[in-house]
């Protein structure tokens, strides 16, 4: 019988309880992986000769290898992934870019509120009804997001220091 805590099925003898090597920060895993796979590939080929060579490809050829076949997908689905990210923040700007207390935040993201079109386009009497929403948290959260536009609007080019 192994030693340790039962979790679901199966007894945990300590550790990672994520079974997962790319769960984390699959990007930085990956092309790590993938990095150094090539290094260990094609280091001997250009830097050692004859039998030294061979014996380095045969020995670990092979491992790396399998390491860049079996992460350069991974690499490539993470970057596809950052990339749909990075557009899907420029269209729909995130909560999060608000200047928000950690309160009114979490009331957002509790109610399912994500982006700021969201949170823009639902009237004040819908924010009221929601659970622990104040009117001191409405006047918050608008306020944030005129903050929000005003500044966007002066980084589109322009700046509050032209007007009369």
């Amino acid at each position: 019988m192994r030693y340790g805590a039962y979790r679901g099925g199966m007894y945990y003898a300590g550790g990672s309880d994520c079974s997962d090597l790319f769960a984390i920060n699959p990007l930085r895993r990956s092309a790590t992986v993938v990095a150094v796979s090539a290094a260990l590939l094609f280091g001997p080929i250009f830097f050692l000769h004859g039998d030294t060579r061979a014996l380095f490809l045969i020995a670990g050829g092979w491992l790396a290898a399998t390491g860049i076949i079996m992460c350069t997908p991974i690499v490539i689905w993470c970057l596809i992934e950052e990339a749909v990210l990075f557009v899907r923040r420029r269209i729909t700007p995130p909560i999060e870019e608000l200047d928000l207390s950690p309160r009114a935040y979490n009331l957002l993201r509790r109610h399912g509120f994500e982006s700021i079109a969201s949170v823009e386009q639902t009237p004040d009497s819908s924010l009221a009804l929601l659970s622990n929403m104040d009117a001191r948290a409405i006047r918050e959260i608008r306020r944030a997001i005129s903050i929000w536009r005003y500044r966007r609007w002066q980084e589109r080019g322009f700046p509050a220091d032209d007007m009369p």
